[in-house]
């Protein structure tokens, strides 16, 4: 079966204050101790699997949980294993899940590689104390299911504090308006990241999941545009959770800060440049605290990561001074970004665009006229890329910076559209652009950084004037680069 829910962390200074308010409510309080299951080279972590055996108050039971069509969705199987048991339980028994699509998924993992041991070895466990609560709202009915106790994996353990808002049935509504109630009331941010999974890495001591690069919408031609609109942000949104709930951990590197923003900037194109093929869905409720995120996570990685590299350089040159800005104030902290209540919110609306169909239904495009949308949406930022190579080298440079923000635009947008068109042409499009949006990349960043050290020099540190200087020579090479890089990729045949 299919299992839709959200998933948020909870600040434990506010624990107590949401277990008082569920407490309020008809519901109960469950002991849970859950053991999870492996092959000793980690083929269900992987491949996203986990396999477990569960006693609550004293019933045992096994589950295997695969992923659902979307992020917000899992495929759950779950098998009663009544008898009398040892403290362990009982035997894992991975034939219990067959016929089901978890379990094509598990014997995938176990046997697809052709790899000789398949051994489901106990790799770590959980004890929880689960409190539970189903709520009606507007024809909804919605289980909440608040946890807190411990992962353990071999001598290593960590606390557990999540709730889980389970759409049990009725429409999506309500579910999402009691999840935004949750984030302003206690300052919930969304997870993606499962028990199994965290303790997936507790075992191999890491502290945070790889960065989530950007996903293929499943796109088909049969589909409509409300359809095609609604796959290609969810899409986007897989990338912006996954990277923002890795971040509100509170152990991420630049890479995640960087797939985030691309994912924002990605769902930000799609809205900008296909909010045509669903002109039902409104961008307005969400659009502007992602764009406040986006913006924000930009001065941290000017600030972290562009700076560092400019001035290595500057010093490499011989720079008597070779900051380029002063540091007298602190960047902005990711983990307050992206837990912002705002911004949290801003996901939930994102999300709501996925979970419901237009109501006017002759405002959406069908599969014909949604691909004449979108063949002219390509059309437009393929001319503009064109002009803006002719005259790249005479824009000032905010003029350079859209020429910029258009190629990016482009890109995404072929990208996100890509399964509806020819694979080759697509590929071939695509690696025209790609050494354009460096070499425009690199310029930019060039330009902010001589904005910086001129204020620098202007300010306290009259030294900072060389910067000045070698940052212009190094404009004017990457100038003549990023215009041929550009001619390039506007000779590049269409696909459309």
């Amino acid at each position: 079966m299919t299992e839709i829910e959200l998933k948020f962390r909870v600040d434990p200074k506010r624990a107590a204050a949401l277990d008082d308010a569920l407490r309020a409510q008809p519901g109960a309080l469950r002991s849970i101790r859950s053991r999870y299951f492996d092959t000793a080279d980690r083929r269900l972590a992987r491949a996203r699997l986990s396999l477990r055996l569960r006693k609550t108050d004293g019933s045992w039971e096994q589950t295997l949980k695969a992923p659902g069509p979307h992020f917000s969705a899992r495929e759950e199987e779950t098998v009663s294993r009544p008898g009398k048991w040892g403290s362990a339980g009982p035997d894992i028994d991975p034939t219990l899940h067959a016929g089901t699509r978890a379990g094509q998924l598990l014997e995938a993992a176990l046997h697809g590689t052709g790899a000789d041991n398949t051994e489901l070895l106990p790799v770590h466990e959980t004890e929880i104390k689960r409190r539970v609560v189903e709520v009606e709202a507007d024809g909804a009915c919605i289980e909440l299911a608040f946890d807190r106790g411990t992962i353990r994996a071999g001598l290593d353990s960590t606390p557990v504090c999540e709730l889980e808002l389970e759409l049990k049935s009725g429409p999506p509504a309500p579910w999402i308006a009691l999840a935004k109630a949750g984030i302003a009331e206690y300052g919930l941010s969304l997870s993606t990241v499962s028990k199994a999974a965290r303790a997936d890495r507790l075992a191999q001591g890491l502290q945070v999941g790889p960065p989530v690069k950007s996903v293929t919408p499943h796109l088909s031609a049969e589909q409509d545009g409300a359809a095609l609109y609604s796959a290609i942000v969810e899409a986007c949104l897989e990338q912006v959770i996954g990277n923002a709930s890795e971040i509100a951990g509170g152990e991420c590197d630049a890479e995640h800060i960087h797939q985030l923003r691309v994912g924002i900037r990605r769902l930000r194109s799609a809205a900008r440049e296909l909010g045509r093929l669903a002109p039902a869905y409104d961008a307005a409720a969400w659009e502007p605290p992602l764009s406040d995120a986006f913006r924000a996570l930009g001065a941290y990685r000017d600030r972290e990561t562009v700076a560092p590299a400019i001035e290595a350089r500057l010093q490499a040159a011989g720079s008597p001074s070779p900051s380029i800005a002063a540091r007298a104030s602190a960047p902005p902290d990711p983990l307050e970004v992206v837990g912002a209540s705002a911004f949290q919110t801003a996901l939930l609306d994102v999300m709501a665009l996925t979970a419901t169909v237009p109501s006017d239904g002759e405002s959406t495009p069908g599969p014909a006229a949604a691909r004449r949308v979108i063949n002219k949406r390509l059309a437009r930022l393929q001319r503009q890329l064109e002009q803006g190579a002719r005259r790249f080298g005479t824009l000032d440079e905010d003029g350079q910076h859209r020429v910029r923000k258009r190629l990016k635009r482009l890109r995404y947008l072929v990208e996100l559209v890509a399964p509806l068109y020819g694979k080759r042409k697509v590929e071939a499009y695509r690696a025209r652009l790609e050494p354009a949006q460096d070499a425009v990349g690199e310029h930019v960043d060039l330009l902010l950084s001589r904005r910086a050290a001129r204020r620098h020099a202007e300010g306290d540190e009259p030294r900072a004037w060389f910067n000045v200087g070698w940052l212009g020579a190094e404009i004017a090479r990457s100038t003549r680069r990023a215009r041929k890089a550009l001619q390039r990729a506007g000779r590049a045949p269409a696909f459309w």
